[in-house]
């Protein structure tokens, strides 16, 4: 054995001395693999950033099947889903969401951040999905590892950034953003498949996202609501400007939800958010968010309840080509709506925002609301004070279906909705959880990970009352 390590040794010694002598003739690109390239273009990592993000990041069933059934959208019937419904969630149940945004998203977005020095646009657009895939994370895990994060060998374990750390993080990446796509000849670059590579566009979802962020810490700091309102000024404009991954029907590239709904199907329409819809508001979304049981019964499962014949997610979606809504113009209102409600603006300001708010939900999915939108308008002309608050996170509640945002609102205005918490004898707790557990695979792999009783501990920005 001892010999053969020595022969070894020798013909490496050799070889590296014909290689030294002979590299003025040897053609360093006849090993090149062209399948394999050394230096991948920006655009080309862009293009499945975003793919990943709206697969996983921001519309993966890992994030959106939990929160939505916390939120009442969906009753889990089977399986892992049904336990979800009983606030039974893993630390191994989140191992794939977690991977998936640090390797997947924000690795390939911090590479993009690396190369796009003198390239404003590549620059903005990589900022704001890297502030939107940190506040997808932070929101629910509370502390992360960011600013030690992406060092690939030289550093495996991390440490983890405080919650409020990571938002000065994430406000300062959208600041920078806004800087980087307000640029005069800003260029329109490739690889984008949300925006097109338009600059104006990116600036509108960077100003809207700014606003959400701001808006998280309302409980924190009693002035986000005017940082939030003044943050809006330039959001997006329009639903047609939406920031949000189309899907198609087309295999492997249909939405995720429609994919879960086709393999697994353990999840049916919640009896509260039908109930909400059909029997209470008579919401012409409706049909757009749930399917017909028969020609026009639209039924939900309550708790412990796993009736076959019920709704299920409509095609706003969970159709093969239902789009993944990062941030847009409805929420956008919603927000400006409700800064104005906290910063006592004119109730008549506040009541023209909520309706403008409501209008392009409805816009959006092609609703039949001209008549309901009339007798709406009466009511709202009556609404003032805390009622009226309750109404504008209510149907922004409505709008944000299927979207982890209700979960942060939920949080954020402790629950000024009211909606109550699973009650069932199956339930883990009748109290609705507050955050996901930190994955195994980290748990088990970096010593930083931080301990957390379970998952009704609050995150920072949730823990104080508000202080308004």
């Amino acid at each position: 054995m001892k010999k053969i390590n020595i022969k070894l040794i020798g013909m490496v010694f050799l070889m590296a001395l014909a290689l030294g002598s002979c590299k003025k003739w040897i053609n360093t690109d006849l090993n090149v693999n062209p399948d394999q390239p050394t230096d991948v273009p920006m655009g080309s990592i862009l293009t499945g950033v975003e793919a990943n993000m709206g697969y996983n990041t921001i519309g993966g069933t890992d994030i959106c099947v939990v929160t939505s059934m916390w939120m009442q959208y969906f009753q889990g019937v089977a399986r892992q889903s049904q336990s979800i419904t009983n606030y039974v969630l893993r630390d191994g149940d989140v191992n794939n969401q977690w991977v998936t945004n640090y390797t997947n998203t924000m690795m390939n977005l911090k590479t993009i951040m690396g190369k796009a020095t003198g390239n404003p646009t590549y620059m903005g657009i990589a900022e704001v999905l890297m502030a939107n895939s940190l506040g997808i994370c932070t929101d629910v895990w509370g502390d992360i590892p960011y600013s030690a994060a992406f060092q690939g060998q030289s550093n495996l374990t991390p440490a983890f950034d405080k919650q409020e750390s990571v938002y000065t993080s994430i406000l300062s990446l959208l600041d920078d953003a806004i800087l980087q796509l307000s640029k005069d000849g800003a260029p329109s670059v490739d690889g984008d498949v949300m925006y097109g590579g338009d600059p104006a566009l990116w600036l509108e979802a960077a100003h809207s996202l700014k606003a959400r962020y701001i808006l998280h810490k309302s409980k924190v700091d009693p002035a986000s609501w005017t940082k939030a309102l003044a943050a809006i000024e330039g959001g997006i404009s329009s639903n047609d400007n939406d920031l949000q991954f189309q899907f198609f029907d087309a295999s492997g590239s249909e939405n995720p939800l429609y994919q879960f709904m086709t393999q697994r199907g353990d999840i049916t329409m919640h009896k509260v958010f039908i109930d909400t819809l059909n029997k209470v508001r008579h919401d012409p979304r409706l049909p757009m968010f749930a399917t017909a049981v028969g020609d026009t019964a639209y039924i939900g499962n309550g708790w412990d309840e796993t009736f076959a014949d019920v709704s299920m997610p409509g095609s706003a979606v969970a159709s093969a080509a239902s789009p993944v809504q990062f941030v847009t113009y409805a929420e956008t209102l919603f927000i400006k709506a409700e800064c104005l409600y906290q910063t006592s603006a004119p109730v008549d300001q506040v009541r023209a925002a909520l309706l403008a708010a409501v209008t392009a939900s409805m816009q959006k999915w092609g609703a039949d609301y001209a008549a309901w939108m009339a007798i709406y308008t009466q009511y709202i002309n009556y609404s003032s004070g805390q009622p009226l608050y309750k109404e504008i996170m209510t149907q922004k509640w409505i709008a944000l279906y299927d979207q982890a945002e209700a979960f942060a609102d939920w949080r954020r205005t402790d629950n000024i909705i009211g909606i109550q918490g699973n009650q069932s004898k199956s339930a883990q707790s009748n109290q609705i959880p507050r955050r996901f557990p930190y994955a195994l695979s980290e748990k088990n792999y970096n010593p930083n990970t931080p301990y957390i009783q379970d998952i009704w501990q609050r995150v920072w920005w949730d823990a104080a009352a508000p202080t308004k």
